[in-house]
């Protein structure tokens, strides 16, 4: 994948003690259901994408008795407690975990639907048609196949482009199974909630005062922050660090902007200040990143 340091690396995905198919930090793919039951209950800081092949399987989600069935696609949100419910033996699923980061690196301009989604402390299902189950399945395999080749080192663009794809399938996807209106049937909390991370993700300047975007919601900033810890377990200022740091990778890795000028452009007072900022929040200077962004 592109540079990151081992430190920075560990801040996204670390499954300890259980076997996986993949991982890179960024990326978690599970290919054996019964690996994942292992460390039950579970709480990963992550986006969890189930696939379920076969069978079904009953799993808690925040309490809540989940059924997952075959043909269907399991959502569940970063920071959810996993609970097994016993363990169908016909149960065959595949599991994809997404970090935030590579999550709003590739959607960045549909990142709006996936967090609607995800930031809502319960899991989401649809249910596949077969062209559509066929079509994941190959995605799926074609991901699996490209970061596990013993060939020469696939570029991380190709895994980058085949993940947005499959991201961009399920966006359009669970916009056409929530339909339009689906903010009316939520709770004032969580509207405003949404309301923030859109706000952030419209903004060319996204590194800002929290002040700042809770003046534009009208409401204080202690309560934005509340807001957010009670919807996806950040603070306010996470939220910003994150969506930074994401323009920051962005520009570095696939623009040709001098670090001046991207400096300026994601309105950072001077060059000293940007560096500061980059090294503490992606643990290199941002020449240290650009030269091995694509390692």
């Amino acid at each position: 994948m592109a540079y990151e340091t081992q430190k920075d690396k560990r801040r996204f995905i670390e499954f300890t003690n259980l076997f996986v198919d993949y991982t890179d930090g960024d990326v978690v793919i599970i290919d054996n259901a019964k690996d994942l039951t292992k460390l039950f209950p579970l709480k990963p800081m992550t986006n969890v994408i189930i696939f379920c092949k076969e069978g079904r399987q009953e799993i808690i989600v925040n309490n809540v008795i989940t059924e997952a069935s075959e043909g269907e696609v399991i959502f569940l949100p970063p920071g959810c407690k996993i609970e097994r419910k016993g363990m169908g033996e016909a149960f065959k699923c595949e599991v994809m975990c997404l970090s935030d980061h590579i999550v709003q690196g590739l959607l960045r301009d549909r990142i709006s639907v996936w967090q609607n989604t995800m930031h809502n402390n319960r899991p989401t299902a649809i249910k596949l048609s077969e062209n559509s189950r066929s079509e994941f399945e190959l995605y799926y395999a074609l991901i699996h196949s490209k970061l596990n080749t013993t060939d020469a080192p696939i570029p991380y663009e190709i895994v980058q482009s085949l993940l947005r794809a499959m991201l961009l399938e399920l966006c359009f996807m669970l916009e056409k199974v929530h339909g339009m209106g689906t903010e009316q049937k939520l709770s004032q909390g969580k509207v405003l909630f949404n309301k923030f991370l859109n706000l952030i993700s419209n903004n060319n300047i996204k590194r800002r005062p929290i002040t700042y975007y809770a003046s534009q919601l009208a409401i204080t900033p202690k309560y934005l922050t509340m807001l957010c810890l009670k919807y996806s377990n950040k603070t306010a200022s996470d939220w910003v660090i994150q969506y930074t740091t994401e323009d920051i990778r962005f520009f570095l890795r696939n623009s040709n902007l001098s670090i001046k000028e991207i400096s300026a452009k994601l309105g950072f007072a001077n060059m000293s200040h940007f560096g500061s900022y980059v090294r503490k929040h992606m643990g290199v200077s941002p020449s240290e990143y650009r030269d091995h962004k694509t390692e």
